[in-house]
């Protein structure tokens, strides 16, 4: 008897063991894995609900790189950080509407680009005024296109900061600003077709800036038109300067820019001063002044061009083939 309970004991304790076995061998199934969500490359704002979101922030920060954000018609009070290569599009440029969200004064910019190859258009952004420094658009990278926007109200409408280089600014209407369009220490920017006014210190500058492209703006009405600090090599062709305080001014270090082709009318100081030294043609065609002939009554015209050079204000400097008629631009 007691010989068959330690062999039934045995048995037990070796069927327990094999289990222990069988249990520690038996690899675990691993959890099938979570496929990742897939962000949509165009999501839809509307402020009133029936879109994805009704935030443009929201949106900015699901779509995936390379997408698009569309915003409806309507008014958005916010401040925007864009940190991926988006196309941010409005559904028309007067009833699309960013409003500088007050409260936020941490972020300086209604619009921050800190993302290659954005781009913005048909938006209406509005800052706080002219008293602090706020950005309309700060742009912090490159490759970027800012198009057909309006932008009032802001200390900078399109800042360009340092390091930047091959943005493209076009077809904006810039109004009420300090600066209209600023370039800080960037290069190789394109701005054309831009209608800027009503600046309160300038309409375009230029701080330390190369190889830029300034061309078939609409400047007026501002302090001064353009001024150029310490940048060279920039070319400044078929814009139109009127009205303003001062037209176009050249300083600091500024030399190897090329400026021809333009229109410099009603500008109240002068039209242009250059203190260093710039060429105001581009060795067949120089610019229209209004002033002309008040300075060179004597002067003969030839093929469009006037015989005399013009003398423009600072220096010695000269636009040797000045415009007889103002250019069609």
């Amino acid at each position: 008897m007691l010989k068959m309970k330690k062999e039934m004991l045995a048995i037990s304790i070796s069927l327990i063991l094999s289990l222990i076995c069988i249990s520690g061998c038996i690899e675990e199934t691993p959890p099938e894995e979570t496929p990742p969500v897939e962000e949509p490359m165009t999501v839809y704002v509307d402020d009133d609900g029936g879109a994805d979101y009704t935030k443009i922030q929201d949106a900015i920060d699901h779509v995936a790189d390379g997408g698009t954000v569309f915003v409806r018609n309507g008014t958005y009070n916010e401040t925007l950080i864009i940190n991926k290569s988006i196309n941010l599009i409005g559904a028309s440029k007067d009833k699309t509407i960013i409003n500088y969200k007050i409260g936020n004064e941490s972020n300086m910019n209604v619009v921050l680009i800190e993302a290659d190859n954005c781009t913005i258009k048909e938006l209406k952004i509005i800052g706080v005024g002219t008293s602090q420094m706020f950005k309309g658009i700060n742009i912090n990278t490159s490759y970027n296109t800012i198009s057909n926007n309006i932008l009032q109200h802001n200390y900078y409408g399109v800042y360009i900061d340092k390091g930047s280089k091959n943005n493209t600014i076009s077809w904006n209407t810039i109004s009420d600003a300090r600066h209209g369009i600023d370039t800080f220490s960037s290069e190789s920017n394109n701005i054309s077709k831009n209608n800027i006014s009503s600046c309160v210190l300038y309409g375009i500058y230029l701080f330390d800036s190369y190889n830029s492209t300034v061309s078939g703006n609409m400047i007026s009405g501002n302090n001064y038109g353009i001024r150029v600090k310490g940048s060279k090599n920039n070319k400044f062709f078929g814009n139109v300067v009127i009205t303003n305080k001062y037209g176009m001014l050249f300083c600091c270090g500024s030399k190897n820019n090329v400026i021809y082709y333009n229109i410099f009318k009603q500008n109240s100081v002068y039209n242009a001063r250059d203190d260093i030294i710039n060429q105001w043609d581009n060795e067949s065609v120089g610019n229209y002044w209004d002033d002309y002939i008040e300075k060179h009554p004597d002067a003969i015209q030839i093929d469009g061009i006037w015989d005399t050079p013009y003398n423009i204000a600072g220096g010695d400097i000269i636009d040797r083939f000045p415009l007889v008629n103002p250019v069609d631009i």
